[in-house]
Parts: C-alpha cells; sequence; structure tokens
C-alpha cells in the first residue's frame, strides 16, 4: 500500500499532527462564528472567504506535515534495513576471495595427501596454522578440514575431528564450478544453531581433488554488531534479516521477533504490517550487492509498532535566522510546500485588508454604537494573529522535519562511509600478517647467509607467482612487494612495477616493520604519495617474514592499497549519484583529503569547512548540510591491535546557492510601531497605516474610503507619468496616482506588488493612490498628534501632522500623517508643471 494512502491512518498517531489539528479545529469554529458575526454587524463583514481559505490551507498543511513525517521515518527505516544488508554483502564478498586462496595453501593441500597415521602426526602443526588464521581474520569461529567421504580430518576444535557431515555438502564443494560455495543452515557438526559456511575443494598440482576445506563464519556474532550500531539509541525500532522464504534468520530482539518466524515484508515501499496481532511500521531492502556479489537473497527489514513508531523525541535545534533565511531559499522543498507559506501570508494580507477597510468603514460612519463592531474586528485581528501563529509554528515544525530528515542522512551517510572503510582497511591488516606466512616466502628466507642476489635467483620467480597469484584474488591492491632486511625489493606482483626490484626502500615503516618481534604485529605507512603507487597518495601495510628459529624478521611483505579507486568507490556507494551530494575522507588531525567525490577538491589539500561545528556550511558560492562520522574501529581494528589513525569522513548535501539567500531589500517588513498609549477619558484620532516606497505613513481614517488588492488599471494614452490609469470604484470612475517618482523609484504600479488606497480629495471626490500594503488601524491619542508647521516644512510637504513618540520612547521613530488634500494638490501641480514643459 502505497505512503499517500496510508497518510490518513498515520495522522492519529503523529503527535504534531494530533496537536496542529486541535489547534486549526479549534480556530476554524472560531472562524465559523466571526464569519457568522460579522454579516450581523453593521458594517456587513463577510469574511468567509478567509475563513474557507485558512480551512483549505489547515488541510494541505496538516497533509504535508504528515507525509514529511511519515517520509522522513521511512528514510531512516530503510536506510538502516539497507546497510544492515549491504554491510554483510560486503563482509560476505571478502569471505569468497578468502576460501578460494586458503584452499590453495600447500601445507593444507600436503596435509590432505598424507596418510590417515601421518595426518595424526602433523595434525598439532595444521591446526596452529588454522589458529593463526582465525586469529587475523577474526570473522571466523573455525577452519574445517573434511575428506572426500566427508569426515572432518581437521579442525581448531580437536573433540569434532572423525565426525560426519552430510554428503551433499561435500559434493556440491567437488562438483561446483563457481569459485566457492556459501551454505546456510543447520550443520550438526558445527552448531546446532544455523551457522554460515564458506567451503572449496582442495586439490593436487594436477587439479584432482584431495579434500573439501570449510571457513565458519561468525553469523550471528557478525549481524550483532552490524545491527547494534544501527539501533544503539532507538527505543523501539528492531532490525531483522530475512531469507529468500520473508523467515526470520537474525532479530535484534529474539525474544519478540522469533527466530524462524515469517515475516509480511515491506519490499516496494514504506508500509503497516501486522505482526503477532499488532500494527507495525516496516520497509523491507534487498541487497544492492557488491562487486557483482548477492549473497544468498537475504533482505534487511526494520521495524517499529505503530502506536510509538512517531513518539520518538528529538531535540528540535532552532534554527538561526541565517539559517531560516537558507532554508527558505533551499532546494529540498517541493513546490507544493514551498507554496504553503505563500498561501498563508497572501490569505493573511487580505485579511487585513479586511480589517482595514472594516476600520475605515467604522470611521466613516456618522451614528450608531460602533462598539461592537470595533470588538469583532479586534477579534479577527486577534484570531488572525493567532492563526498565523499557529502556520508559523507549524511550517516551522516541518521546516525542521524535512531539514532533520537531510542532517540525520548526511550524518548517518558519514557514519556509514567510515564504516566501510574501516571494515575494508580490518581486511587489509589481516592480508598483509597472513601472507607473510606463506611457506613459500618463509623457504625463501630461511636460505642463510645467501645474498639478495641468489635469493632473487633460486626463488624469486616462485615468489612472483605467489605474489601474481594472491593479486589476481584480491584486486584491491594496485601491487604487492617483498623485501629484505636491508628494504630492497626481491619480487613484485606486477610487471610495471619490476623496474622496483633491486631498489632500497627507506621509508620508514619498512625498518618499523623489520624491528617487529610477531607475527601478530603490522605496520600502515602514513597516507602519503609514493613510488610505489606512481607518485600518488595511498596506505601501504606491512608485516614481517620470520623463519623457524630465529627472532628477527628476515624480511617483509607490502601491499600497497588501490586508495585512489577504491576509496572514491566506497564514497560513491554511499552519496550514490546525486548530484547535490559530495563526500570525503580526511586525517583528523590535518583535515588532510584522504578522497574526495568532488572533483574540485583535490587530494592531499586540506579541507578548510570541515572545522565547523555547524551542520550548515557554505563552501565556496553554495550552501550546504554537512554530516560528520569519525572512525570507530571494527573488531580489533584501530581498537586493540595498536594501530592509531583517526580518520573523518564528511558528507555534504547541497541545499542552496549563495545568491539565493541574498535579502532582498526592497520587500517591506512587518515593523511594529509603539504607539502612543491612550489614557482613560482622552480623546482620540482613529488613523489607518501603510507600507509606500518602504516607509510607513498613515492617514486619518475618516479621509480613506477603502483600500484595493489585486486592482487592474487602465491606461489611459497621454496620461501624465504621475497617474498610472483610471479605475471603476463604485459605479464611479478615478483616477490612480503614485507618489514613485516623489521617492525616485522607477515602477509605478504592479497589481501583483502593490495595492491602491482610495482617498477623499477636495469635496470629497475619490482618487487612488498607489501603496504597497496595508498595515495597522490604530487609535492615538490626540495630544500626541502634532501640526507641522508649513512655514518650516515647505510649500510642497504631504505631511499634515506627526505622532510624537509616548513618554519614555522618545528615541523611537515617530510616525507621519500625510493629508489627502496635500496629495492632491502636489498632484495637480505636478500636472500643471507637465502642461508648462
Amino acid at each position: 500500500m502505497s505512503e499517500q494512502s496510508h497518510s490518513t491512518r498515520y495522522n492519529a498517531y503523529i503527535p504534531e499532527v494530533v496537536a496542529y489539528q486541535k489547534a486549526l479545529d479549534q480556530l476554524s469554529e472560531r472562524w465559523n462564528l466571526l464569519s457568522l458575526l460579522g454579516q450581523m454587524s453593521n458594517i456587513g463583514m463577510d469574511i468567509s472567504e478567509t475563513r474557507q481559505a485558512f480551512s483549505n490551507l489547515s488541510e494541505q498543511l496538516l497533509q504535508r506535515l504528515c507525509e514529511e513525517t511519515v517520509k522522513k521515518l521511512s528514510t531512516e527505516l530503510g536506510a538502516k534495513a539497507q546497510v544492515a544488508i549491504d554491510i554483510l554483502i560486503r563482509n560476505l564478498f571478502e569471505r569468497t576471495a578468502d576460501i578460494g586462496f586458503l584452499a590453495m595453501d600447500t601445507i593444507i593441500c600436503d596435509f590432505a595427501k598424507k596418510s590417515c597415521e601421518e595426518q595424526k602426526s602433523s595434525l598439532a602443526s595444521l591446526q596452529n596454522r588454522f589458529h593463526e588464521y582465525i586469529e587475523k581474520y577474526s570473522v571466523y569461529s573455525d577452519v574445517l578440514l573434511f575428506d572426500l567421504e566427508g569426515t572432518l580430518i581437521a579442525s581448531t576444535k580437536g573433540e569434532k575431528i572423525g565426525k560426519k557431515i552430510e554428503n551433499a555438502f561435500i559434493y556440491e564443494a567437488m562438483h561446483t564450478s563457481q569459485e566457492y560455495v556459501e551454505s546456510f543452515g543447520i550443520y550438526p557438526l558445527v552448531s546446532d544453531k544455523e551457522s554460515l559456511l564458506y567451503s572449496y575443494r582442495v586439490c593436487d598440482e594436477n587439479g584432482t581433488p584431495l579434500a573439501v576445506l570449510c571457513l565458519v563464519f561468525k553469523f550471528q556474532d557478525e549481524m550483532h554488531v552490524i545491527i547494534s550500531n544501527l539501533i544503539e539509541n532507538e527505543t523501539w525500532a528492531d532490525i531483522l534479516l530475512l531469507d529468500e522464504n520473508n523467515r526470520t534468520i537474525y532479530s535484534s530482539d529474539p525474544f519478540h521477533y522469533a527466530l524462524g518466524a515469517p515475516q509480511k515484508t515491506a519490499l516496494h515501499s514504506f508500509d503497516i504490517v501486522p505482526f503477532v496481532g499488532g500494527e507495525y511500521v516496516a520497509k523491507t531492502q534487498s541487497t544492492k550487492g557488491y562487486q557483482g556479489f548477492f549473497g544468498l537473497g537475504w533482505m534487511g527489514h526494520a521495524l517499529m509498532p505503530l502506536a510509538f513508531a512517531f513518539h520518538q523525541k528529538q531535540s528540535l535545534v532552532p534554527f538561526t535566522e541565517a539559517q531560516i533565511k537558507i532554508i527558505k531559499n533551499s532546494s529540498l522543498f517541493s513546490e507544493e510546500f514551498t507554496s504553503i507559506p505563500t498561501k498563508a501570508e497572501a490569505i493573511q494580507r487580505r485579511l487585513d485588508m479586511t480589517i482595514w477597510n472594516g476600520n475605515v468603514q467604522i470611521a466613516n460612519q456618522k451614528s450608531g454604537d460602533n462598539s461592537f463592531s470595533k470588538s469583532l474586528l479586534n477579534e479577527i485581528s486577534r484570531t488572525g494573529a493567532q492563526t498565523k501563529k499557529t502556520f508559523e509554528e507549524s511550517i516551522g515544525n516541518l521546516n525542521w522535519t524535512v531539514v532533520a530528515s537531510f542532517i540525520n542522512d548526511a550524518a548517518f551517510n558519514a557514519k556509514l562511509a567510515i564504516d566501510i572503510m574501516d571494515r575494508n582497511l580490518y581486511e587489509r591488516a589481516n592480508d598483509c600478517r597472513w601472507w607473510a606466512l606463506s611457506p613459500v616466502f618463509i623457504k625463501a628466507f630461511s636460505a642463510k647467509y645467501k645474498e639478495f642476489t641468489t635469493i632473487r635467483k633460486e626463488f624469486g620467480h616462485e615468489i612472483t607467482e605467489v605474489l601474481s597469484a594472491i593479486n589476481a584474488l584480491y584486486t584491491v591492491y594496485s601491487n604487492l612487494f617483498l623485501f629484505d632486511t636491508q628494504g630492497c625489493v626481491i619480487a613484485v606482483s606486477q610487471e610495471k612495477y619490476a623496474h622496483l626490484i633491486g631498489k632500497r626502500i627507506g621509508a620508514h615503516y619498512i625498518a618499523q616493520t623489520l624491528a617487529l618481534k610477531s607475527s601478530k604485529e603490522y605496520v600502515v605507512s602514513p597516507f602519503e604519495r609514493t613510488e610505489l603507487y606512481d607518485g600518488k597518495y595511498t596506505y601501504i601495510y606491512s608485516a614481517p617474514i620470520f623463519i623457524e628459529g630465529v627472532k628477527e624478521a628476515q624480511g617483509g611483505i607490502g601491499i600497497v592499497f588501490d586508495a585512489e579507486v577504491q576509496f572514491e568507490a566506497m564514497l560513491r556507494d554511499v552519496v550514490g549519484e546525486d548530484e547535490r551530494s559530495f563526500a570525503l575522507f580526511l586525517e583528523s588531525k590535518t583535515n588532510s583529503v584522504i578522497a574526495s567525490t568532488n572533483p574540485t577538491i583535490g587530494i592531499g589539500e586540506r579541507c578548510v569547512f570541515c572545522d565547523s561545528l555547524e551542520n550548515m556550511v557554505l563552501i565556496k558560492e553554495d550552501y550546504y548540510i554537512i554530516g560528520k562520522g569519525k572512525s570507530q574501529g571494527y573488531r580489533e581494528f584501530k581498537c586493540s591491535d595498536g594501530y592509531c589513525n583517526d580518520v573523518t569522513a564528511i558528507v555534504c548535501i547541497k541545499i542552496a546557492n549563495q545568491d539565493a539567500c541574498v535579502e532582498d531589500v526592497s520587500k517591506n517588513g512587518k515593523k511594529q510601531y509603539l504607539y502612543p498609549r491612550i489614557g482613560a477619558s482622552e480623546k482620540t484620532v482613529e488613523l489607518s497605516t501603510f507600507w509606500m516606497n518602504g516607509n510607513l505613513f498613515a492617514i486619518e481614517s475618516q479621509q480613506i474610503y477603502a483600500a484595493l488588492e489585486g486592482q487592474d488599471v487602465t491606461q489611459v494614452i497621454g496620461c501624465d507619468e504621475i497617474y498610472v490609469g483610471m479605475i471603476t470604484w463604485n459605479n464611479k470612475t478615478i483616477p490612480v496616482a503614485s507618489l514613485a517618482k516623489y521617492f525616485h523609484h522607477d515602477i509605478a504600479y504592479n497589481k501583483e506588488h502593490h495595492h491602491i488606497v482610495v482617498l477623499k480629495g477636495s469635496d470629497d471626490k475619490p482618487f487612488g493612490l498607489v501603496i504597497d500594503m496595508v498595515q495597522d488601524s490604530p487609535e492615538v491619542p490626540a495630544r500626541c498628534v502634532d501640526e507641522t508647521s508649513q512655514a518650516m516644512m515647505g510649500q510642497q510637504t504631504l505631511t499634515k501632522a506627526i505622532v510624537k513618540a509616548d513618554v519614555g520612547q522618545e528615541k523611537a521613530e515617530m510616525l507621519s500623517i500625510l493629508d489627502p488634500l496635500k496629495i492632491e494638490k502636489y498632484l495637480l501641480m505636478e500636472k500643471q508643471s507637465n502642461i508648462v514643459k
């Protein structure tokens, strides 16, 4: 079922939607009452159109709030489900290379060739080798070797030896045309729980099968590591792993979501699914695969109880004014969403106009008690202000919901990127240490007192073949090389680097490697340029090679990580093809770039914006949401193996261009003036204020007929430039003038941006004046109205009086009251001036 069709069901479960629905329903009832009272008042005010407009916009706003809240949760749950399965698939991809390479191990092959009696005598030695392997590749719990009849002949756990595994398992490993066999199920010899196994045949030099080798993957352990990181701060969310039959094979809460239990999936869209008599929101994700590997068709499944899904409290971090401006001009929102504030503002303007005209009408009535109408207008104004406030809060909440979704997305993806990096480099630390134990390498260095040239001559070809075979299986490396105690290169895996053979590498990491005392240790070079990688930046992982009976390293192996290709691929996997986003890996201490998907940010450069603690930053000419993830290591890698390398992943999502956030200084703000307070029984003057050419002015309400919005003006050929044309008002054709020239402005009238106020001229003849927008209808004490001196102000002043500031507010700006008769006189003088010309 689609998200849209579910929206009405979700409404009742989203606290913010429920709260705003209640508030808007209450306001709707007040609007209905005020609309009825307005029609009954002596000014016959009709606000039914405003009431209906607010009602329609309320529905649209609540719908958008619901949809964005649901979308946010859908994105978050979907991302967790996707990562759960894809991280696992990445891990398992490495396993497919491990089994193929280990099955070629000469020590294992030699053991498989031996008779039963010989195998018994050499079992301890092979078990030690198996222990060495799972000590380095800690994702495995055991290494198993079966004979061709399915009998276990070697394992790290001696009590299992002699037991048999089912024939079908052996048969598949013996006859597969693939490079590995991946099996998941219950194998009593391995465990009474479901196990994930990787197996392949062990063959002699002619390709004749001798045995079957099997690696036992720590499936439950690995899933716990993956999923605990995804839901560590979650109260209600859980993640399951489902097999191709939708059966639960891993559960973050097995007491509630039992292993083996079937699940209803939400594979195509975020959905409400049933489970044990309750309703849950869920998202199911199939793997995207990794380098063509898709595993066994498993899926990630994230879900939460519907009753609590939207109750997760997240701290609403208030946006700064600068951030609000960025958000309003961002590309995060659809046109449907961005139109809501514009529509709300237009409704409010019409309401302001209605109230303003109502006050003008009351001021012009010569008889009757207007207190009811005055009170009604005040109540309508208060209700409008409250409605506006509710809309602003709801829109603000909606803004936060949408932006928070992107902030969370950037942070989540940054954390994902660094996790992918740590997991990948964990394998590199394992590889170099295991390959250093190669019997071929050890045999070469065991030839005591031989010079480099002798080792190269006697073992060079064999060493090169092994290095090349490894490199062919593990394509994440650009080259592998062996070096002696002087740091001289003995052999390389790639022909293109053959010129390095015999050359001494003086890098510090070589000396560090040769100084190590255990095969458990390794060294990683700084991230720097090296001739071993064509002068580009990379990490080189190296491990010492020991021979029996000698404590000092006799040489070492170096593996050159293909950093440029591999790191960018990791980042691309995170940001995808989204043109708005880019990602970086940085060395945390120096902020130097390790990898970048942004072509304008080069490797080795210092990142200048990553020090910011803000989640919105300006990068060159664009504003971005920024998320960060710091390296936490993986298993023992960077955690307990002594290797320290602080790396940070940065994900940036473009939200706005710098030019789009330049404030429009021509737009009038709703500046609030402090009008003088009225004392008891004081004589007052009723004013109507409005904006004109960026300034606030007032005219006595009795000198105004009405204000008009969206009025078309008919141009008159040959008309003076101060007149914009003619309109019909109250069955009269009247001229409309603009004071734009007076203020040195070019645009005289635009019905989308201007209003027209109809003023009383001489003999109460109406004429129109272009204004920007109406503002207030204040009643001020007559004592504060100071008539201007004509002599002082000049003969052409349009000002009639000034509203003085109240006591204690002398520094406040004063309000200018214009005189329609002076305006009319000015316009006539301008007309006569043009005639003379």
